[in-house]
């Protein structure tokens, strides 16, 4: 009872500063109807102080985006709820922005955050370079790291013709082969889930290897596939490969399981590399409807 209570005050404190200013704008990639409010996202980010935060568990647990269908009392933890001095706080930041570049460098900010919205798996790659001393000076780190990953996003995609056989492994991931069979039935289709995308960071994945943003890899929903893995590093799944299709538009595409997804939407639902992603969507989509089968 006195959590629903904090978090009725807490969102009030929300969203009543934003009735007193121009609603931002939300950023190019906001996936909206599938995320939260983005005035009610961009307010909390700044009130928890998350730009500060990155590459910390505080970050993971609380500095992503709520799906549309999420609340904070039922799917965040009690201290990501910011309390009406945070909020005031951050409301009277917003209002006293000295320019309309000074906010739009906050908002590219919270804007790069979205790469990120959709999973916990891994911190998005350029972030731990903005953590310093001021906003602005952190905002304006993350703008140009926005830049840079939509030029890498305009090169070519791999063809989703034959993506198995054109796919070359990276030298640090030496044992990575061609998929092989397993003892799974491969007609066994998996619907009802969507596939999101991640950046890799430098980090390794929950199977204890690194691998590049254009690598075709996987971070599976750990409801279904691997619930223990908190405790866990050594998920059967691990290496195993999935034959993905975009329903939306037939695409297709095959990749490897390296790293789990406690955020994903559904059992079903799949977290791909960034090379995985755009074989079969554009990277502005976010998220696209997906059946899946074991390779």
């Amino acid at each position: 009872m006195y959590a629903a209570a904090l978090f009725a005050l807490a969102s009030t404190a929300i969203a009543a500063p934003l009735a007193n200013r121009a609603e931002d704008a939300a950023p190019s990639h906001w996936a909206t109807g599938y995320l939260e409010n983005y005035d009610v996202y961009h307010t909390r980010y700044l009130a928890l102080g998350c730009q500060d935060q990155h590459n910390t568990t505080f970050f993971e647990d609380c500095c992503h985006p709520l799906l549309a269908n999420e609340t904070l009392v039922d799917d965040r933890a009690a201290y990501c709820t910011p309390n009406t001095t945070q909020v005031a706080s951050a409301s009277s930041y917003e209002a006293s922005a000295a320019s309309a570049s000074t906010t739009a460098s906050v908002d590219a900010e919270a804007e790069s955050e979205y790469c990120d919205a959709v999973t916990s798996s891994s911190a998005y790659a350029s972030a731990s370079a903005t953590a310093s001393s001021t906003w602005s000076s952190a905002a304006a780190a993350a703008t140009s790291d926005v830049a840079q990953a939509q030029v890498q996003a305009a090169e070519p995609a791999p063809s989703s013709a034959a993506p198995t056989s054109e796919w070359v492994a990276p030298t640090t991931t030496s044992s990575e082969e061609q998929p092989a069979q397993t003892n799974a039935p491969s007609g066994d289709v998996k619907t009802g889930g969507f596939a999101t995308f991640f950046y890799q960071g430098g980090n390794a994945g929950a199977c204890g290897t690194v691998h590049s943003d254009w690598d075709k890899v996987i971070a599976i929903d750990s409801n279904g596939y691997w619930s223990d893995y908190a405790s866990n590093s050594n998920s059967p799944n691990c290496g195993r490969w999935i034959n993905i299709k975009n329903t939306n538009n037939g695409k297709t595409v095959t990749a490897m399981v390296a790293d789990v997804c406690p955020t994903c939407v559904s059992d079903n639902s799949l977290d791909l590399s960034l090379g995985a992603f755009t074989a079969i969507a554009d990277e502005a989509d976010g998220s696209v409807p997906i059946t899946w089968t074991w390779a």
